[in-house]
């Protein structure tokens, strides 16, 4: 992912920062994924919040094979549902809906869609789109001005990821796309 264009990743740093200014956070602050979808009016829903759906479907949606973390669906122009499966954990939570509203902060639009089991559909993006919906979700979620903050104070990956309820896996990948994989 380091080929990443360096256009698209400065946009991605911008626009995390522009978003956090909006919501009056700072850049070392932790920005929970649904307190920005709030922010931007995307309402964000686990198959257990869907009203009426059967029962048999959920069992399908919430088996350990299902084999999806989130997705977001068109309600019409400029509006969008994003459903994630809450079998996951909440970091990967945090990443998963940071990365669908990644996808809709960059504008991309779907290439082809997938049926899921239990019949949802899945968005196929292009692979350019979804390394740069993985950056700007990453950015959302540890900006690089925050990773700064937290080296300058000593914290160690572990303190990293519990301060921005991130994974591990997540300030490894911002530690590695900013530079500071040295510190590691």
């Amino acid at each position: 992912m380091r080929g990443l264009d360096i256009t698209i990743r400065k946009r991605c740093e911008n626009e995390g920062i522009r978003l956090r200014k909006a919501l009056q956070i700072h850049a070392y602050d932790p920005l929970p994924a649904r307190r920005l979808a709030q922010y931007l009016k995307v309402p964000v829903i686990s198959p257990l919040e869907i009203p009426g759906i059967d029962e048999q479907l959920i069992q399908i949606l919430l088996a350990d094979n299902a084999g999806w973390s989130a997705l977001t669906l068109p309600l019409g122009k400029e509006k969008h549902l994003i459903i994630y499966n809450p079998n996951h954990a909440s970091t990967r939570y945090e990443s998963n809906i940071m990365h669908e509203l990644a996808h809709l902060l960059l504008g991309h639009q779907p290439i082809r869609f997938h049926q899921l089991s239990g019949g949802l559909l899945s968005r196929e993006f292009r692979i350019a789109d979804e390394q740069a919906a993985e950056y700007l979700g990453g950015c959302l979620q540890i900006p690089a001005r925050g990773l700064d903050w937290a080296f300058q104070r000593g914290m160690t990956l572990q303190e990293i990821a519990n301060h921005f309820g991130a994974s591990l896996q997540m300030v490894r990948y911002r530690c590695n796309m900013t530079g500071y994989e040295h510190k590691k």
